[in-house]
């Protein structure tokens, strides 16, 4: 009896232990199949959105909701499609808060933000409340950089607070002619009510270039911002500056309300091309077909993907660490100095 049980005693162990490792095992094959599931998805859902696009703009489809192409000077239309359908501009709105800007500054003045920059998403300069900038950094910034801080900033400071200033966009927009546009802030976040057209957006960009300052500004691949210290270089966000000889200057735009947009200017046999575009999926890819109508060699993605801004920070102090190593070296050198005996002369 006492060795029956020792047996059965075992063999419940053993069937136990089975049962166990049996079902670890099955839940690390369940694991491995849920990983395998997941990496395929991650894998396979970005091949699909890049073959899809493919696909699209090599039939030449747009994406965009409304576009158009002028003649700048005779504002003939060359192309286009639903260009008085009214949608939010998102930064492209810069471009006009910009011209305000620089007909109601010298570029020279120091500029003080309040704390409402602190609140802005991305883009930004991340502008401090209460320090001094100058106005024509801030300029630059709004355009180039696309920085809301900067819009937000220059807004106060011209019309006493950013609804104020709203009302000073739309009488200039009135005053070109963009009669189907209403502004309600100088950066283009989404609000609702906030919208433009592409004929009007087109409208403001020709009136923009009428502008020496502007077209300077909008014409400039970098920037560089002083923060104490150190110094950063903003890239301009238009990539056609880089990779697109015809191309004079532009402004993008893109919130996840308003989709991406974009307006530009290109020259051709001495004579200048607007192109605006809104609610788009894919804005370069957008306007690459658009500009086919005018030019055989356009852009490749791939020269497009080179071009893709970035910001680099520029140091201009040295770190103590490396000071102190510095010295503690030449210490050590010294040290070597005196502890080498000199060897002694033959007689």
């Amino acid at each position: 009896m006492p060795y029956k049980s020792i047996f059965f005693g075992y063999d419940y162990m053993i069937r136990n232990f089975i049962v166990k490792s049996s079902q670890i095992v099955y839940k690390l094959l369940l694991m491995i199949r849920h990983i395998y599931k997941l990496i395929l998805f991650l894998i396979i859902i970005p091949i699909f959105i890049w073959s899809f696009c493919c696909i699209t703009h090599a039939s030449g489809e747009i994406t965009a909701l409304s576009y158009i192409l002028v003649d700048k000077d005779s504002f003939e239309i060359i192309s286009g499609r639903d260009f008085h359908r009214p949608l939010p501009p998102a930064s492209t709105t810069k471009v006009l808060t910009t011209i305000v800007a620089l007909e109601n500054l010298t570029g020279n003045e120091t500029v003080i933000p309040d704390k409402g920059v602190l609140k802005l998403p991305r883009s930004k300069l991340h502008l401090q409340p209460g320090k001094g900038y100058r106005a024509d950094d801030l300029i630059k910034g709004a355009m180039i950089e696309s920085a809301n801080d900067a819009a937000y900033a220059l807004a106060t400071y011209i019309g006493g607070t950013e609804a104020d200033f709203a009302h000073m966009m739309n009488r200039k927009a009135l005053e070109i002619g963009a009669r189907n546009s209403n502004f309600k802030n100088a950066s283009g976040l989404y609000l609702p009510g906030q919208q433009t057209t592409c004929y009007d957006l087109a409208l403001i960009f020709r009136y923009a270039l009428s502008n020496k300052r502007f077209k300077e500004i909008v014409s400039t691949r970098y920037f560089l911002f002083k923060e104490g210290k150190k110094s950063i270089r903003y890239q301009n966000h238009n990539r056609f500056l880089f990779c697109f000889e015809p191309a004079i200057g532009g402004k993008t735009g893109y919130t996840r309300a308003s989709r991406h947009s974009y307006v530009g200017a290109f020259e051709k046999d001495n004579k200048t091309y607007i192109l605006a575009l809104l609610g788009s999926e894919d804005k370069w890819g957008d306007a690459v077909e658009i500009l086919r109508v005018l030019y055989d060699r356009v852009p490749s993605d791939k020269e497009l993907r080179l071009a893709k801004a970035n910001s680099i920070v520029l140091s201009s102090f040295k770190d103590k660490k490396i000071k102190k190593t510095a010295k503690i070296s030449k210490k050590q050198k010294i040290k070597q100095k005196k502890t080498v005996k000199k060897p002694s002369k033959r007689r």
